[in-house]
């Protein structure tokens, strides 16, 4: 074990204390991400359910599970519409026919409205979907962990909510059977057989950016999914936990064998040649999610680490695995940190869409409090405790009112937030590192 620095773990702890002090009311006002976002987006759901959940919001995070998985795509489901951030399709919303509905069967929608769901690209996203499937099977596994739900329970779906919100037993048979299409889903996404998965433009969180190929961040949500749901088939003892499991760690050694580059010290995209962003090799700051996802269900992980308190660490990480992920972060902190700024992309973007972005605007070359939240999380399952002190004393700066983690964006020339405020996707997601970081801190320290 790493030792920690004690001025880092002082000065961590004192402005993590005040950051969780200071947005505990914003992160109970909706499961939507905030600001002018009115919706519910899968994927900025996932983290703010979690952080629910971390805060002891049980009914609710029962409840908002239950509604999201209720508007699955289905064949000649609720009404679909697919395309507003394809290039493919000019940027032209489309109603989805039955049998684009039936192409898209198993996924989540990218946003849920009411009375309808919408699919920004031409295909979902990859991580919308992959990101909930995690969150949910976490979730769930705590309760299981904690004796709440029993594994055998053969509940059905009661249809009156507080039955619902108090009853994690029947979430969880309304909504494992559902996971389980959601993965038949992502893992028909691999079109060449090779355990990566291939998504289209604007095709995941980064809907600008107009990456299409093979994508490390949409990877990381795709194993993190299997990791949590395998743990959690396993914990019910349903005879889809081997399957799952397998389908994960093939997509572990496909990421190790086709996304590692010797020469950039780092995990990189494989864009497809029909891509139409720009450049082609360029380092992103949420590659860091694949850090987290192959240390999940490890002592790294704030769950295992207080269920293994004072245990020896889970070994199934491979040395030269570890090696490779150090580099990662090492090669975000040269090529990506700008002083203490790390921003989402490590050069200007010379193609965005559907709005052409200027330099250090929205996803071009700027900070994001929510991606610097996955990345501090991704420090602190490599004990890199003074970088994430670093993060830390930057997200916190200003007061309650202005604090630059509220904001959806930073522009880092001007130090100016801009977009949704308060944006509580990133909150949430800084509040949920701070928990695994000081769990980490905790079991490093004994």
């Amino acid at each position: 074990m790493k030792n920690v620095d004690t001025s880092a773990l002082n000065s961590f702890s004192a402005n993590a204390g005040r950051f969780m002090e200071l947005t505990e009311g914003y992160i109970h006002e909706g499961v939507n991400p905030g600001g002018y976002y009115k919706a519910v987006w899968c994927r900025d759901a996932s983290y703010i359910l979690k952080d629910w959940f971390l805060s002891g919001r049980m009914q609710d995070v029962m409840q908002e599970m239950m509604f999201i998985w209720s508007h699955q795509i289905t064949p000649a489901g609720e009404k679909l519409v697919y395309g507003r951030g394809s290039p493919e399709m000019k940027y032209l919303s489309q109603v989805a026919k039955p049998e684009v509905q039936e192409k898209f069967a198993g996924a989540l929608p990218t946003t849920i409205f009411h009375g309808f769901s919408e699919v920004y690209g031409r295909n979902p996203d990859i991580d919308s979907t992959a990101l909930m499937i995690s969150t949910t099977s976490w979730i769930l596994n705590a309760y299981l962990k904690a004796g709440l739900i029993s594994p055998a329970s053969g509940q059905t779906l009661d249809n009156q909510i507080s039955s619902i919100a108090s009853d994690p037993s029947v979430v969880t048979n309304f909504v494992v059977p559902r996971m389980l299409k959601a993965v038949d889903y992502l893992a028909s996404r691999d079109v060449d057989g090779d355990s990566l998965l291939e998504q289209g433009h604007n095709e995941d969180w980064m809907d600008t950016v107009l990456r299409a190929g093979k994508i490390v961040y949409s990877q990381a949500c795709w194993i993190l999914a299997l990791s949590n749901l395998s743990l959690l088939l396993s914990e019910l003892q349903n005879k889809d936990a081997g399957r799952i499991m397998a389908l994960a760690n093939k997509a572990i050694l496909a990421v190790e064998s086709h996304l590692w580059s010797e020469e950039d010290g780092a995990y990189i995209d494989i864009q497809e040649t029909h891509h139409i962003g720009g450049p082609y090799r360029t380092l992103t700051q949420d590659v860091s999610l694949y850090v987290t996802a192959i240390t999940e269900n490890t002592m790294h992980d704030i769950l295992s680490a207080q269920l293994k308190k004072g245990g020896s660490t889970d070994q199934r990480i491979k040395p030269d695995y570890a090696r490779r992920a150090a580099a990662t972060l090492d090669a975000i902190k040269s090529r990506i940190w700008k002083g203490r700024w790390p921003l989402v992309t490590e050069v200007e973007l010379k193609t965005t869409g559907p709005w052409v972005l200027h330099p250090n605007q929205y996803h071009n070359h700027t900070f994001w409090p929510w991606t610097t939240g996955i990345e501090m999380q991704a420090r602190s399952r490599l004990q890199q405790f003074e970088e994430c002190d670093l993060l830390m004393s930057t997200l916190s700066k200003g007061d309650h009112n202005s604090m630059l983690a509220f904001y959806e964006w930073i522009n880092p020339v001007t130090g100016k937030g801009d977009g949704a405020f308060p944006f509580r996707t990133g909150i949430s997601a800084i509040r949920i590192a701070i928990a695994d970081i000081l769990s980490n801190m905790n079991v490093s320290s004994q």
